[in-house]
């Protein structure tokens, strides 16, 4: 017995958020991560 194919959308599919609003919390993340790591090295050295 066969499996039934399971036909979705892309959109249906997708299940992650694609608002421009994660990309903005992603790239202020980093960017304070670089910045903290920076600043430890730099009281260090």
């Amino acid at each position: 017995m066969t499996d039934p194919q399971i036909t979705e959308t892309p959109t249906e599919a997708r299940q992650g958020e694609t608002s421009n609003h994660m990309r903005w919390v992603l790239l202020v993340s980093i960017v304070l991560a670089i910045v903290s790591v920076a600043a430890v090295w730099l009281t260090i050295f």
